[in-house]
């Protein structure tokens, strides 16, 4: 079970960006900026005061003809390309002309020690630009430069890979295991990206192995801790933002506190992915426990009005049923409350052999209209776990 609190850290990492955005103030970085604004560009506002701010930055640095000169800058440029489509903003066309001529200018030496080719930090950058630009020979010719480079640290590989496929080249992911926390990361910010055929839950449990490991933060004492570069914040901010607005289900799973008993008869198939199955069980569960709560005999729909009683009773035909949700007293000024809630959960649990169980029970799973999603499996589960909870605190038995 991953126990880290994504949200929090997701503040945290936010906090982190935001030092290192104020840093700028006194040490201008264009490469440091760029991915800044990536990062905030992942919150999916491209008009935040934040990414104004850097966008209208790097817009002033592009003007001064230096800039063009300097082989350390084609990430960056690149990536202005990038970020104005994001905003809606028009390239113009001596810009998009530039950009390509500097990189014809730097292919030229892919092979050299400080070629920006090398350097993945840079790669990314210099494919989001390119992705954007309707010209396909630039695009060949940076996918195959970048084919050729695609070796090294598992974390670099991985980067690499993540600029082909930006660039529309698909790739195998290294199967390595990492070896430190930049490759953890990189494998967590893949998973979360592009993510198709990979287990979030198992990269996310091996980053909060080494969270610790790894300082957000820049500190003036010593500490043998690595602090992360301002692209491996990204990222990691990157990773946090999806997961936090589309959950993993497995980790859905493991942090909702489910009854225990619901739990268990669930996890082995959800995690899976036999989710029909893993709500089904959770059905036989409750029904089981109806059972036990009652000495009844009788099945589904039945067993529940005799059980909690009629979903239709009312305070002239009421009848106490074996199994009370609340004090359920006649002589009780909130009677009829107290029956409404009674009748309310005896439709509740009704709804749930109907509407969960019975289509489990008697139709196929291929089926299309009784498939279900994790996510859809989950909710399914959390209900019928509180009727479990409910019922258990109300006749003290344990399922």
């Amino acid at each position: 079970m991953v126990s880290l609190n994504i949200f929090q850290y997701k503040d945290e990492v936010k906090r982190a960006l935001l030092a290192r955005k104020n840093d700028l103030d006194l040490e201008w970085d264009p490469m440091v900026a760029s991915w800044l604004a990536y990062a905030f560009v992942c919150e999916n506002s491209s008009h935040s005061l934040l990414l104004e701010e850097l966008s209208q930055c790097l817009e002033v640095w592009t003007q001064r003809e230096d800039v063009w000169q300097s082989r350390r800058n084609i990430g960056p440029l690149f990536f202005l390309v990038w970020l104005r489509k994001k905003q809606g903003i028009e390239l113009e066309a001596i810009y998009a002309e530039k950009a390509a001529q500097m990189f014809d200018r730097l292919r030229l030496n892919v092979d050299e020690k400080f070629s920006p080719f090398r350097f993945p930090e840079q790669v990314f950058l210099i494919a989001l630009g390119i992705s954007t630009l309707e010209r396909d020979e630039l695009r060949e010719q940076c996918a195959q430069i970048l084919a050729s480079q695609t070796r090294g640290a598992l974390a670099r590989q991985i980067v690499f890979i993540a600029a082909l496929r930006e660039l529309g080249k698909e790739n195998r992911l290294p199967s390595a295991e990492p070896a430190d926390v930049t490759d953890v990361l990189a494998q967590l910010w893949w998973a979360e990206r592009y993510g198709e055929g990979t287990d979030k839950h198992l990269y996310w449990s091996r980053f909060e192995g080494i969270a610790d490991t790894a300082l957000l933060d820049r500190i003036k004492e010593f500490d043998t801790r690595r602090v992360l570069s301002e692209w491996e914040l990204a990222m990691l901010y990157e990773a946090l933002i999806r997961q936090t607005s589309q959950p993993d289900p497995m980790m859905l799973f493991d942090y909702h506190p489910l009854h225990p008993r619901i739990k268990k008869i669930a996890e082995g198939d959800f995690k899976k992915g036999n989710y029909f199955g893993a709500v089904f069980e959770a059905c036989k569960v409750l029904e089981d426990y109806l059972k036990q709560v009652s000495d009844s005999t009788r099945i589904g729909v039945d067993l529940v009005k005799e059980v909690l009683g009629r979903p239709d009773m009312g305070s002239k035909n009421f009848s106490a049923p074996p199994v009370k949700i609340n004090e359920l007293k006649k002589e009780s000024p909130d009677f009829i409350s107290q029956l409404d809630e009674q009748r309310g959960f005896s439709s509740l649990v009704t709804g749930v052999f109907l509407a969960f169980r019975n289509p489990k029970g008697h139709q196929p799973k291929d089926k299309t209209w009784v498939e279900i999603d994790p996510y859809e499996a989950l909710d399914q589960l959390v209900v019928i776990s509180l009727v479990i909870k409910r019922l258990q605190k109300a006749t003290g038995i344990e399922p």
